[in-house]
Order: C-alpha cells, then structure tokens, then sequence
C-alpha cells in the first residue's frame, strides 16, 4: 500500500496515529521545506524517525515545532530497524499533541 499528498501538521498527528492504531509496519516519508525525513512503523509501533539532522524523539518534536505543512508518502513493508525510540507509540503521540497543542496555543495563556 501506498499512501501519499500533502497535508498540515495536525493532520499528520492524526496520520501518524491512524498508522499506529492499525498496527501498520511501514516508512512514512516525509518533506517539510525542503527537509526530508522518515518515521519508521513496526506493527503500529514508532521505532524510529529523522528530519533533517535530528534523530528519534527529538525529530518528532522538530517537526511538529518547525513545520506547518508537509508532504508525505507511507510504504508499507516490514522494517527491521534499530530502536531510537523506545516508548509506546500512544504515549508519544499524546506527548506530540500537548506539544503541538501548548506551541500552537502559548499567547492564549493568562498570566
């Protein structure tokens, strides 16, 4: 299966969740301003991910921070993969939300 288009960075949360939840094993390409990178699925679980110069959690949290839009295209195939990221795939993905959330909401907050 192949998957691909354009879409902002909330959809890609809900993307990325879908492809978890559906125990999908695959890479998820990714262009965000001309800045490629992958997540990398083993039957739904995130296992690893880059953008740019950055690795694992830490180019998730790139991504959702730096990039509005993104263009995407999944592959499904079985990867075999070192970890780099070793949490449960839901747990990351509440954490990418309130990240994407809190960012996306800091001038709404009272002092």
């Amino acid at each position: 299966m192949i998957v691909q288009g354009s879409i902002e960075i909330l959809d890609l949360l809900t993307l990325i969740s879908f492809l978890s939840y559906s125990n999908k094993s695959g890479i998820l390409m990714l262009n965000a301003n001309h800045s490629e990178g992958a997540i990398f699925f083993s039957n739904g679980e995130i296992v690893d991910a880059f953008l740019e110069n950055k690795r694992g959690e830490e180019a998730l949290v790139h991504l959702i921070l730096n990039h509005s839009a993104v263009n995407f295209c999944f592959y499904q195939s079985n990867i075999s993969r070192n970890n780099t990221i070793n949490k449960k795939s839901e747990v990351l993905i509440l954490e990418l939300m309130k990240i994407f959330d809190e960012n996306n909401n800091k001038d709404l907050l009272l002092v």
